[in-house]
């Protein structure tokens, strides 16, 4: 038996989208968030201080690194069409940044406040963040044990395909970090004011897909 869960929306919003709630515990969750007086991209800004993510495709969880994942068509080095970046103001936010993106709380938020496809400039500059977190020393090694993480465990996945030919797309097995994930929703909650149990949804949250699928991040064509 499936079943779907519903629970009232708030009623004056500040945007366009409803969020796609499904327990009472969302809606506290969505209000501590939106409790914060900062949005992420009112740190963002034209710079070198990358952080690289897919528009679309790919699998459960978004892929965000500091580095352009490997990309190879019939042989020669190159990018996919969907992957582009976020730029910082300053470079020591880059870290911690990849460590909010890659949270079970923004995975969360991104099912709730997006159309679950497509990975819009928008659904990035609009999530709530405090500059306390973003300047968080923790997060900012947690963001870096991540990228080591996910880069020992990446593989090339090979592709053929009739109009580009042969592909080779580094794909991240984000599931095998999950437990450094977790570290770093620890520490969110600590920013957001979560209670143990609004910590707990979150890292549960979604968590048979999220585990389920061997690797993300290879998304088909370029």
């Amino acid at each position: 038996m499936y079943g779907i869960n519903y629970t009232e929306v708030p009623r004056p919003r500040i945007s366009f989208w409803v969020p796609k709630l499904g327990y009472e515990i969302e809606r506290s969750i969505l209000f501590k968030c939106l409790d914060a007086r900062t949005v992420l991209g009112h740190f963002m800004a034209s710079s070198n201080n990358r952080v690289y993510y897919r528009t679309t495709g790919g699998l459960y969880w978004k892929v965000f690194t500091n580095f352009a994942p490997a990309f190879r068509i019939n042989g020669q080095s190159g990018h996919s069409s969907r992957e582009t970046w976020l730029s910082l103001k300053p470079e020591a936010l880059v870290y911690a940044t990849i460590a909010v993106l890659s949270s079970g709380v923004f995975w969360w938020w991104y099912t709730v406040a997006t159309n679950c496809r497509d990975l819009n400039p928008y659904d990035l500059q609009q999530f709530p963040v405090c500059e306390d977190a973003l300047s968080d020393v923790q997060l900012d090694e947690l963001g870096k044990k991540y990228l080591d993480d996910v880069q020992r465990n990446s593989s090339m996945i090979v592709r053929m395909q009739k109009q580009t030919g042969r592909t080779e797309t580094q794909s991240f097995k984000l599931q095998k970090s999950k437990l450094i994930i977790d570290e770093i929703d620890r520490v969110l909650a600590r920013h957001y004011g979560f209670t143990d149990e609004e910590l707990d949804f979150i890292i549960n949250y979604d968590i048979k897909y999220r585990m389920g699928r061997s690797d993300e991040g290879g998304g088909g064509g370029e």
